[in-house]
């Protein structure tokens, strides 16, 4: 696999993480065939994860799969609004010592995210160990060393201690919680990423 399909992945993973109770997005996504062009490009179990997911998306409505999304990430209709996430999707929630939002974990991305001059707009306004967001920082990280302009260095020890540990537990919760068929394979995606962020040659002996 090439850094510029694992940027691609990242790039299209967290954008859905950020934004799946969008209905234009996901269909979006579903008209341009992102995920089956991923899939291919992609190999192995992640590939696997993200043809399934494909199909997932082509065959239900947006509007169920958003609020599917809304269900696990945003607010249970069933339990109410102040009830307790079924996934939240920030890495503090599980995998920070206190478990709660806005905790060490969010303060050390947003440090990374300075760190390595990449920021986002609203980046004080909220948590930011969200997930979409993690994973969109380590694309960017990936675009730039696809380009020759970094090296590995800062998405190594962004991975080590932020993404690669929270986007395999986030995957299994989403694989538990969801009712969709689209989002349980988005989140075995995640848990087929995990390892291949941080050894992208392993990535490559998985799509060749």
């Amino acid at each position: 696999m090439e850094l510029e399909t694992l940027r691609d992945v990242c790039h299209v993973l967290g954008g859905l993480l950020l934004d799946g109770a969008r209905v234009p997005l996901l269909e979006e996504i579903r008209a341009q065939r992102s995920l089956r062009d991923l899939s291919k490009a992609a190999g192995g179990e992640l590939g696997q994860a993200l043809v399934a997911a494909d199909r997932g998306l082509e065959q239900a409505r947006a509007i169920d799969l958003a609020e599917d999304y809304t269900r696990m990430f945003i607010a249970s209709a069933e339990a109410g609004a102040r009830s307790k996430l079924l996934v939240p999707p920030w890495e503090d929630c599980h995998t920070g010592s206190e478990r709660h939002v806005l905790g060490e974990r969010s303060l050390a991305a947003f440090k990374a995210y300075l760190s390595a001059g990449l920021g986002f707009e609203g980046m004080k306004d909220g948590p930011s160990d969200h997930i979409g967001i993690e994973l969109c920082f380590v694309a960017a990280l990936l675009d730039e060393e696809a380009q020759g302009t970094r090296d590995d260095a800062s998405r190594h020890q962004f991975v080590e201690l932020h993404l690669g540990r929270f986007a395999a537990t986030l995957g299994a919760a989403i694989e538990g919680a969801a009712r969709s068929g689209f989002w349980r394979d988005l989140g075995r995606a995640l848990i087929a990423l995990s390892p291949l962020l941080q050894h992208p040659e392993a990535a490559q002996l998985a799509a060749g």
